[in-house]
């Protein structure tokens, strides 16, 4: 099976005030996609985009490159913003839900949420993921770094604490992922989240390595990479393309991120991978 992989395709920075005409859209994704080699299935590690009625129009018309669609969402897709966000939904919670449903209700799209679905016989494992301590962990082994400085730091330097409405902690949403990751990590071929399951420094793209904010871009998958049956692990979150090997687990993130750095689609192409 071939599996075409993206991340972060934040949609509505690319497609703004309403202008995502089909043909539009079309001409824009036949820069990033082979045309000429088309995967089995397109994956998309999270960040959608802001609005669940542009996203689904999106992957709608992704869908009639692609016999199927597999994606989890990533922290922007939780975000509450504008107007019609705000006065649609009472927090970020209902808003992720509206985006499973609206994705899992067209055939050949799944927005994975804890369980697993098999495609010409490949298995596909995931959920959003989320960060948590495990980088901070790795440095500060005996536990001595303070979890309200951390918050404090999150609050400052991360946007999701301003617009994820719902939660009051960096790490509360890995707390609601964690039982999904338990769930599925042991019965899949390919897993998807979000975020980097690895927390050490070498995993972390170069540029970024021993900065202390790298706590909100990866968890400690340690256990899962370790003991799960996944051969690859795809991600997002991180705007830079990375790929490691950790426990013979291939993982893999490739964004295509914000306007800026992928040339508005000109400097990207779809990754693809054989299963």
């Amino acid at each position: 099976m071939k599996i075409d992989i993206l991340s972060d395709t934040h949609f509505d920075f690319y497609f703004q005030n309403g202008n995502y005409k089909k043909e539009n859209v079309v001409e824009f994704f036949k820069k990033i996609i082979d045309i000429n080699n088309i995967g089995n299935v397109l994956v998309i590690a999270g960040d959608l985009g802001h609005y669940n009625d542009q996203n689904i129009r999106m992957l709608k018309i992704l869908k009639e490159f692609y016999k199927n669609i597999v994606c989890v969402l990533g922290n922007h897709d939780y975000y509450l913003i504008g107007k019609e966000n705000k006065a649609q939904f009472k927090d970020s919670f209902e808003r992720v839900e509206n985006m499973r449903e609206l994705i899992n209700q067209e055939a050949g799209m799944y927005c994975l949420d804890g369980w697993v679905v098999e495609i010409e016989g490949v298995k596909f494992g995931g959920c959003d993921g989320w960060y948590n301590d495990g980088y901070f962990g790795r440095q500060y082994p005996n536990g001595d770094f303070p979890r309200k400085s951390t918050n404090q730091q999150w609050k400052n330097c991360m946007n999701d604490a301003n617009f994820i409405v719902g939660i009051e902690n960096f790490d509360d949403i890995f707390e609601i992922e964690r039982p999904k990751l338990e769930r599925v990590y042991q019965k899949c071929d390919v897993m998807i989240t979000h975020i980097n399951p690895s927390a050490k420094d070498e995993h972390i793209s170069e540029k970024h390595r021993r900065n202390s904010s790298n706590v909100f871009f990866c968890f400690d998958g340690e256990k899962y990479l370790r003991n799960g049956t996944m051969k690859h692990w795809i991600f997002g979150h991180t705007h830079d393309e990375l790929e490691y090997k950790e426990h013979d687990v291939n993982c893999i993130c490739y964004p295509m991120g914000y306007p800026s750095e992928s040339g508005n689609g000109q400097w990207i192409k779809v990754r693809q991978i054989e299963v």
